[in-house]
């Protein structure tokens, strides 16, 4: 294996992707415990991992960081004068290669991929089917540059933690809801960071909700993410059942994480709230339009994935040019019927 005194990650930036990500942090901690480990990330990020116990050091990367722009060079300087000696790239972009290379890491591990290679001092290639990348499960997508540097193979198992400090910012916040005892707690999550091509309908949503509130004796609450509060507000409109919506209780991601610990069941289309609910291990149903499920099916999952099979998908688009129909043809009745059994199952 790898001989490494200083490591230095570079985190993905898609929530879900840095879940996924965390058996192969845990595989680098734990086989270099002595190492000073350093990771680069989004300031969002963050949120997700600062109570993990794998980093010694988190370097933000803000939006303001260009390729080959002032703030870039003067980071790949900072990270020059570390003299770090193994470096691993999550990311697939050049800009994330170009920063390692720029900064001298020592061995440099990524995917290689748009005409970086050569930036790489260990490349790893990607499996191909019918001319195109082959979609994998992420964590073990992940992994693999992990047993690039000698590794033992890992578990997959998706991992997360809360502190203290955010499990009584949320106790304080779900206190103001003045929620009556409940069997159930079933949080649902309409909103997807990645684009409107995997969302859902208001009215799928409220309909959903109503033959939950009829068949189970449960309190439901909408969260949402950033600037997502007018789907939560549309929902909770249309539906006959009273939720409560948390839209404007600015829940974070570092109170996500302990929302979905305590909940009985989330209800969210394919966005990263999806693996902090695997991570948890708790149950989930997850609405799936325009994605291959390959990339994010595990054994790890207590869930449903509701997906229709069209002609068009997966088209992977942020917006769809047509229809929708994937998303659109999606039955509340069934995805009701999901949540029941899984809730009847678990309990």
């Amino acid at each position: 294996m790898i001989k490494a005194d200083k490591i230095l990650i570079r985190s993905p930036n898609w929530v879900g992707d840095v879940v996924m990500a965390t058996p192969a942090f845990r595989s680098i901690r734990n086989n270099f415990p002595s190492a000073e480990i350093s990771i680069i990330l989004k300031p969002y990020v963050k949120q997700i991992l600062k109570d993990s116990p794998w980093f010694d050091n988190f370097i933000e990367y803000g939006n303001k960081v260009k390729l080959l722009g002032k703030n870039y060079r003067k980071l790949a300087k900072e990270l020059k004068n570390e003299k770090y000696d193994l470096g691993f790239i999550f990311p697939n972009s050049f800009s994330s290669a170009m920063l390692f290379w720029m900064a001298n890491v020592n061995r440099r591990i990524g995917y290689i991929r748009d005409a970086r290679g050569w930036m790489l001092t260990d490349g790893v290639e990607r499996e191909m089917e019918d001319g195109k990348f082959k979609p994998a499960y992420m964590a073990d997508f992940y992994l693999k540059l992990c047993e690039t540097t000698g590794c033992p193979p890992e578990e997959s198992r998706l991992e997360l933690f809360t502190s203290e400090e955010s499990e009584n910012r949320l106790s304080a916040i779900l206190a103001k809801q003045n929620m009556p005892e409940k069997e159930f707690l079933i949080l649902v999550n309409p909103g997807a960071a990645y684009g409107s091509s995997k969302c859902w309908t208001a009215k799928g949503f409220a309909e959903t909700i109503d033959e939950l509130n009829n068949r189970l004796d449960c309190n439901i609450l909408l969260v949402t993410g950033p600037g997502e509060i007018e789907p939560a507000n549309d929902i909770e409109k249309a539906a006959k059942t009273d939720t409560i919506n948390l839209a404007n209780e600015n829940i974070t991601l570092d109170l996500l994480k302990p929302l979905i610990k305590r909940c009985s069941l989330l209800l969210t289309v394919d966005s990263g709230p999806r693996h902090f609910a695997v991570a948890f291990n708790r149950p989930v149903v997850t609405l799936m339009g325009p994605t291959d499920p390959r990339y994010t099916e595990t054994g790890y999952e207590t869930g449903r994935v509701i997906r229709l099979d069209v002609d068009c998908g997966p088209c992977h688009k942020k917006t769809c040019p047509t229809d929708h129909k994937c998303m659109r043809d999606i039955r509340p009745e069934t995805v009701a019927e999901a949540c029941v059994e899984l809730l009847t199952v678990r309990g």
